[in-house]
């Protein structure tokens, strides 16, 4: 009982693990979305777009298996699908009301 006391005391912080960039500055954990690391995060300098020169980079999370990989990018592209079609309906959603309110407005006009 007193190892898991001992182990969950001893637990680290997201941050714990990430060190100070060149510039002073406490790293950002981030999230990887690309098809290679989908879902892994990281740690990288704050201003590492804004100044050239601070390349701090450390991946907070294991390696992740291939398999899972592909399972989390495919799911990823239906979500992204689903997101798209969604957008679609909402527009023409908009236009079915649009085309509806003129034709009300025209039979209205000439009745």
């Amino acid at each position: 009982m007193s190892n898991l006391s001992e182990s969950t005391n001893s637990s680290m912080s997201p941050y714990s693990a990430a060190r100070i960039s060149k510039y002073g500055v406490s790293p950002k954990l981030n999230t990887s979305w690309t098809q290679l690391n989908p879902g892994r995060r990281f740690f990288a300098c704050k201003i590492r777009k804004k100044k050239v020169g601070c390349d701090y980079f450390c991946w907070y999370d294991d390696k992740i298996p291939t398999q899972a990989k592909n399972i989390i990018w495919g799911l990823l592209k239906r979500v992204k699908a689903f997101e798209e079609e969604k957008v679609q309906a909402k527009r023409r959603r908009i236009l079915l009301t649009i085309v509806v309110v003129l034709l009300v407005v025209l039979w209205k006009l000439y009745d």
